[in-house]
């Protein structure tokens, strides 16, 4: 019945037609989305390697991992099985998502019916937790981490903890393992905690710690051999990444609804990361809320059922603050406001980077408040008020967070058509008839046009031709630069060179046949037979317009860049071939600002002179020794007041 409800809920959102694994249109050209699927085409072409979740066609000639394409390794492996029976298009994430949405429905079902003999409502109640907003705001975005029925399995095991054998339990914290870990890692980090809890609650409710041992050795020991065998430590990638205390909770996050509700106000987040730590929990589940905490009051049965299980509670709230604490991360945050910062040693900041989403701990959080207030909120009415109750409160929820449901709906019901940015089809399809078997980007693959950057990526994997870089969860800056260094050091006949215009400096570096298709600058050692060539040097002034988002305390509006006191700019992140620039940034309120040049993430210096900043613009003179990547402009507004950046030009000197 539950399962039958959430498909139906799913269907009703997001139609059917994205079940059909032929159907692929809906997934290209947008953003996370086609990365997912890209990156299951690209492990689907490559040949078995090993470790199995390895694939050589996003970073060739690297292997790189599906983790990091967040296509849900455990579907891509299965899938891959058969791929020899499989269509040319195929995708898995329709059943994805009904697989979510019924497992959802499902595990909260399995959970309430522990504390509550009335079918009825545990099926209303059930579908609270299907409509989740924290899980629908995930689904086809960060498509991976719409399976948090994996945090309702681990709780379910939690409680089941008391009861169950030995042996069932340490199945089942290891089959959560094989699936945190086979889905997205930070699934894994949060069953962890839930394990620690349920370790902590058998240790106070046994005394003993043999067994406790044993549940955590189940969990971990199968979740790493999966994430060694999918080669989460061979693609060299690294781990920790900045962002930490940007894409954290704030403390208004459970009443927040960051554009969720029909009945409450948006409130203010510290900054532009907090969407991670979107975690609203819905009038419905407020008014719950509201009802439990009545009930701890005025009913002695509820304090008495409590207290009977409170080796539980001792162990849920410990999980409940550690969740808070670490979901906060060093910037703990009210509304627009940073309350502290706390000190913390660099070395655990680096380990604690590797999670730098901390706002995503706080779904544990989410789910415990929900079924704890449905649970308790029972207790208050009898079987046919406590029915009358879960109806209104669904209706509740669904009113409350209609809006963007019916944009769910509107997005994903109609059938998509998708249309390719490469447009030169004659070109295009006379380079796929040829020899060429990989396709060389410059710039970075993140710093082309968002949705030339999928068609090519797409044309690519449908020609079964590798790509030199690719959009990962997390990446290893200075083996792509390197490896682009390589590739445009030694060109071979294979390569297809994709060249940004902004970028054109670097075609003086390679003695190519080029030609002009679809805004690009394409390059090839030898001709494409009946395409007109075309010499790239004419331009001597690239210009770097915004649009990327690389700001920090700013923001980008309408193709400009708005710093704010203290504010940075970075970009473009280009490969520069030696020699001296002259670079000017065009703006307003630019006289206190400061600049610098580097690459490699402030690894590499460039020297800088002749600076001079005016109230519409900064200039100076930069001076590059060697061929150099992802090389970056810092502009830093020293004013009180607010900076405006309209363009950057680059004009070669010499």
């Amino acid at each position: 019945m539950i399962a039958a409800l959430s498909f139906v809920t799913f269907a009703l959102l997001y139609g059917v037609a994205i079940i059909d694994p032929t159907y692929t249109d809906w997934l290209l050209g947008k953003g996370d989305l086609s990365q997912h699927y890209i990156g299951w085409q690209a492990f689907k072409n490559s040949s078995w390697l090993f470790p199995i979740g390895m694939t050589d066609q996003l970073a060739y000639p690297y292997h790189t991992s599906i983790i990091f394409t967040d296509s849900i390794p455990v579907f891509a492996v299965f899938f891959k099985l058969f791929r020899a029976i499989l269509p040319t298009e195929f995708q898995y994430f329709g059943i994805w998502g009904v697989l979510c949405f019924a497992l959802q429905g499902i595990f909260a079902a399995r959970i309430i019916q522990r504390f509550v003999p009335n079918r009825i409502y545990i099926i209303l109640t059930s579908m609270l937790l299907v409509i989740t907003p924290v899980m629908i705001f995930r689904m086809y975005t960060h498509t991976a981490l719409a399976g948090q029925w994996l945090i309702l399995f681990a709780i379910d095991t939690f409680f089941a903890n008391k009861t169950a054998s030995g042996r069932a339990i340490y199945l089942r914290w290891a089959a959560l393992g094989v699936l945190c870990a086979s889905t997205h890692i930070y699934f894994l980090l949060l069953g962890g905690i839930i394990l620690a809890g349920c370790c902590l609650e058998d240790v106070i409710r046994t005394r003993k710690l043999v067994r406790s041992i044993f549940i955590a050795l189940s969990y971990l020991l199968p979740a790493l051999v999966v994430v060694a065998l999918l080669g989460g430590f061979s693609s060299s990638m690294d781990a920790s990444t900045g962002g930490l205390g940007i894409y954290s909770f704030n403390l208004n996050a459970f009443f927040n609804p960051q554009g969720w509700s029909q009945i409450l106000p948006d409130l203010p987040t510290y900054g532009l990361g907090q969407y991670e730590g979107f975690a609203y929990l819905g009038a419905g589940i407020l008014l719950l809320v509201a009802l439990s905490f009545l009930a701890f009051v005025v009913s002695k049965n509820t304090r008495a059922r409590l207290r009977a299980r409170t080796s539980q509670l001792i162990a849920l709230g410990v999980v409940f603050l550690v969740t808070l604490f670490a979901s906060l991360s060093p910037k703990i945050a009210l509304n627009g406001s940073l309350l502290v910062k706390l000190p913390i040693p660099y070395s655990i900041v680096q380990l604690w980077a590797i999670f730098r989403a901390t706002g995503r701990i706080g779904w544990i959080m989410v789910y415990l408040i929900m079924l704890g207030s449905v649970i308790v909120s029972y207790s208050l009415f009898n079987r046919r008020g406590a029915v009358v109750l879960a109806a209104l409160v669904l209706g509740l929820q669904v009113y409350d967070i209609q809006a963007p449901l019916i944009k769910r709906h509107e997005e994903f019901s109609q059938k998509i058509v998708y249309q390719s940015q490469l447009t030169d089809t004659a070109f295009w399809d006379s380079a796929a008839r040829s020899n060429i078997r990989h396709v060389v980007l410059i710039p970075r693959f993140s710093q082309l046009p968002e949705e030339m950057r999928w068609s090519l990526a797409n044309w690519a994997m449908d020609n079964r031709m590798t790509l030199n870089d690719f959009y990962f969860a997390r990446e290893n800056a200075t083996m792509f630069s390197e490896n682009q260094a390589a590739q445009i050091a030694s060109p071979d006949a294979s390569e297809l060179f994709i060249v940004s215009p902004a970028n054109a400096f670097i075609t003086e570096r390679l003695d190519l046949t080029y030609y002009w298709v679809d805004g690009l600058i394409v390059g090839t050692l030898a001709p494409i037979p009946g395409q007109k060539s075309i010499d790239p040097k004419d331009d001597s002034v690239n210009r770097y317009t915004f649009g990327d988002g690389y700001v920090d305390t700013g923001v980008e509006k309408d193709g400009a860049r708005y710093l704010f006191a203290n504010g940075s700019s970075f970009g473009p992140f280009w490969t520069m071939p030696k020699g001296t620039y002259r670079v000017v940034a065009y703006g307003s309120n630019l006289a206190l600002c400061d600049v610098s040049a580097h690459s490699l993430s402030n690894r590499l210096r460039h020297k800088i002179s002749d600076f001079t900043a005016q109230e519409d613009q900064l200039s100076f003179t930069v001076t590059i020794e060697e061929d150099t990547f992802t090389f970056e402009v810092c502009i830093l507004n020293q004013s009180p007041d607010e900076a405006r950046l309209d363009y950057i030009d680059f004009t070669r000197l010499g």
